[in-house]
């Protein structure tokens, strides 16, 4: 194990009080924990990838993320009701 992995699986950690605002809090604030959990995400996908030594996985955070934004985007316009 090297040090990307150990940070991969410590970022791990900062999503669990990410999932408990998405689950208790309000519509505004489970979407700003749904932007920072999807950043957390692809910063643990990208410290894999270095962490294994697997140059060609950096494509599926960097398509993450295009994708976690747009879906946000989504969904806010959505709920744009309850905002």
């Amino acid at each position: 194990m090297n040090s990307f992995v150990v940070a991969a699986a410590a970022m791990l950690l900062a999503i669990f009080p990410c999932l408990l605002v998405m689950v208790r809090e309000e519509v505004m604030a489970a979407v700003a924990a749904y932007e920072l959990a999807s950043s957390i995400v692809v910063l643990v996908l990208i410290c894999l990838a270095q962490g294994f030594g697997r140059s060609g996985e950096f494509e599926l955070g960097v398509l993450l993320a295009v994708m976690m934004y747009g879906a946000g985007l989504v969904f806010v316009r959505s709920m744009e009701r309850w905002l």
